[in-house]
């Protein structure tokens, strides 16, 4: 049984803080990938997403973000990738290595965020600048996610963002030049190339929350207690033993309501065609 350790920073143990981080992006997950939001059509391996408007494919962006983006409930910065690369490297529901699915998804996803890629022939007018730019997909989801949820007198930050961006690319770019490429930045990279990729990242993402079902499946089966053969059956959970806190109690028993039945929406392979580019 691995240890419990209770971070000095902070009231919650290892087990707990996994415990709300999983349940957290089951959440997030189930937000951005439903049936409210896009649609799944055609078959495996040719399966496509496609939002049902213009405002859900914003929604979707805005809610990535917030996925993809630090928080600091635990006192400290952390990112909810970065939480979920630290529990398939410690897990604390590990059981006939079930976290085996939520590892490779979540290597999956944080190999493809990374990957930098070059758009060619970016054509900004304001500042009438055409050029192959150089960017990591992380980068301009995260710019497109502010745009998409933000005024522009809030997008100071984004701007800093890209006069980096430009600079990696040789470019010279000020606050002014990145204010005024703002639009036309969207235009690019959330209307066509995010479009483009939304299927795929979908893809990941359910294969993320499905990889969160194989891995607590185990333990959803050893903790639920049924109390009687009534119909519907009343139940509780067994909480392990590292569950102390009440908050963590909650999300713990959330989750296991979560892990009850498979989720909705099934494994789905997007096609090779919507992976190809960018």
């Amino acid at each position: 049984m691995n240890k419990v350790t209770v971070d000095p920073k902070n009231k919650f143990n290892n087990v707990e803080k996994e415990t709300i981080f999983l349940k957290a992006i089951y959440d997030l997950v189930n937000d951005m990938v439903n049936y409210e939001i896009i649609k799944l059509i055609g078959n495996d391996s040719h399966s496509e997403t496609r939002f049902k408007s213009i405002t859900h494919q914003k929604y979707f962006n805005i809610m990535l973000l917030d996925f993809l983006s630090d928080t600091n409930f635990f006192g400290s910065k952390l990112s909810y990738q970065q939480a979920l690369l630290a529990i398939c490297r410690s897990p604390k529901f590990n059981s006939d290595n079930s976290i085996s699915s939520l590892m490779l998804a979540t290597n999956e996803l944080i190999e493809w965020l990374e990957k930098e890629i070059t758009v060619q022939k970016v054509w900004f007018p304001s500042i009438e600048i055409e050029t192959n730019l150089s960017i990591k997909r992380v980068e301009f989801i995260r710019i497109c996610g502010n745009i998409s949820k933000h005024n522009f007198t809030r997008l100071q930050g984004v701007a800093v963002d890209l006069i980096k961006i430009f600079k990696r690319n040789q470019i010279g770019l000020d606050e002014e030049g990145a204010l005024l490429i703002l639009g036309e930045f969207y235009d690019w990279f959330h209307a066509n190339i995010f479009s483009y990729h939304s299927s795929a990242i979908a893809e990941f993402l359910n294969n993320v929350r499905w990889g969160i079902y194989d891995y607590l499946r185990p333990e959803f089966i050893g903790s639920i207690v049924y109390e009687t053969n009534e119909h519907p059956k009343k139940y509780h959970y067994t909480f392990p033993r590292g569950i102390l806190n009440n908050f963590a109690k909650v999300c713990y028993w959330e989750l296991m309501n979560d892990i009850r039945s498979a989720p909705y929406m099934r494994r789905f392979q997007v096609g090779r065609y919507l992976k190809m580019s960018y």
